[in-house]
């Protein structure tokens, strides 16, 4: 044992220094442990440089990545979606409710958007709002062959959902403007709509009194031009057009197919030739109703019209009656939901002159508002307006 203070040896166990009287510590008995640190292998070394490189790495790419998912960054491709007329990737970036009108398909179909001759651009502003939840970038912009610039604001919502678990997800929140929200259709009691060729749902029709109409509510709907298919519930079919955010929603006219249309043609000739011939014929209602017969039918508004109109033909002594043209004008659907059809009729007829047993014939047109129901073809259930009178001058 060494004296800390004269540095003489002394025996291990004294307690005071026999050379110089110094007390000898406890704690300089202490004897500290040698430490050895074992070197750092090859292969250690490799996986701790690797782990390092992929920290700076990732460290970096969500860097890269965040500026990416930035308003700015958002607003600018969306504004570049814009000039380019992009339609696909304009509707990836609006923030917009979902259903079946208002998918990628129907927005190409019916948003009207048109490319714009752009010549350069830059962000002005950014800003985002004091809750975080929404922002706005406005850019200056030139047009072809105007000096001035012009500026366009872009609004921007932050989705719930994050991106990649942990970006935010900007959605421009201006496709709003686009949407018509809780939009009314009205159309014939029954019948059943399609828009696009896309079904509206039984779910969306509103309870009502109303007995000529259904009115459909539909939650969100591009504004735009629809093509729009109307079935009635006798299967009779009809095109229209629908413009959502127009003037009207309602869809109560009714125009036949060049198909449906050439046959009711027909039916027109084959029914006005019939009543004619019979009412010269001087039959009775009777006599011709198995000719109007179908399933279900009610014919009492054509007897009724018929008795008339076969009294005023007989007392005017026609004696024959040929058609040459017949062509449908205008078409609806009367509140019983019969088709009510305006048809142009041509013919030539013969009467008796007055106070003579002879005849003449000549050529006239007139116009003749004629009911029809539909099942399994045009059948007659009322008339009107057939001529009675016909000139002897």
């Amino acid at each position: 044992m060494f004296c800390p203070e004269c540095g003489k040896k002394n025996a291990k166990e004294a307690s005071f220094c026999e050379f110089c009287g110094a007390k000898i510590a406890e704690e300089s008995n202490v004897i500290m442990p040698k430490t050895s640190r074992k070197p750092m292998n090859k292969k250690t070394k490799i996986i701790l440089i690797v782990v390092i490189a992929l920290v700076l790495v990732l460290g970096g790419g969500g860097l890269i990545l965040s500026n990416n998912f930035k308003p700015s960054k958002i607003a600018t491709e969306y504004f570049e979606a814009l000039v380019n007329n992009d339609t696909d990737k304009i509707y990836d970036y609006i923030n917009i409710p979902e259903n079946e009108f208002t998918t990628k398909e129907i927005f190409k179909k019916v948003v009207e958007t048109e490319e714009a001759d752009i010549v350069n651009y830059q962000i002005v502003s950014e800003e985002l709002s004091s809750d975080g939840l929404s922002a706005q970038v406005t850019f200056s912009y030139t047009v072809e062959g105007r000096q001035n610039p012009l500026k366009q604001t872009i609004y921007l919502v932050k989705d719930k959902k994050n991106k990649l678990l942990i970006f935010d997800n900007w959605k421009i929140s201006d496709g709003s403007s686009l949407v018509e929200k809780d939009y009314k259709v009205r159309t014939f009691k029954g019948a059943s709509l399609k828009l696009e060729g896309v079904t509206v749902d039984k779910k969306y029709k509103e309870e009502s009194d109303d007995s000529d109409y259904d009115t459909y509510v539909i939650p969100a709907i591009f504004k735009g031009e629809y093509s729009a298919q109307i079935t009635l519930k006798n299967g009779l079919t009809t095109e229209s057009t629908l413009d959502v955010g127009g003037y009207s929603s309602s869809l109560n006219s009714f125009e036949l197919s060049d198909k449906d249309e050439k046959a009711l043609e027909e039916a027109v000739k084959k029914d006005v030739k019939k009543l004619y011939d019979s009412a010269i014929g001087k039959k009775a209602f009777n006599d011709i109703k198995k000719d109007f017969e179908y399933k279900d039918a009610d014919l009492s508004d054509l007897e009724d019209a018929y008795s008339s109109f076969a009294s005023s033909i007989q007392n005017n002594e026609l004696q024959e009656y040929t058609l040459t043209d017949v062509e449908v004008d205008r078409t609806s659907i009367n509140d019983d939901g019969y088709l009510y059809v305006t048809v142009s009729l041509e013919y030539k007829y013969t009467v008796k002159e007055y106070f003579s047993d002879e005849t003449v014939s000549k050529s006239d047109d007139d116009n003749a508002y004629l009911t029809y129901d539909y099942n399994d073809g045009f059948k007659l259930v009322d008339m009107s307006s057939l001529a009675t009178y016909f000139s002897r001058f």
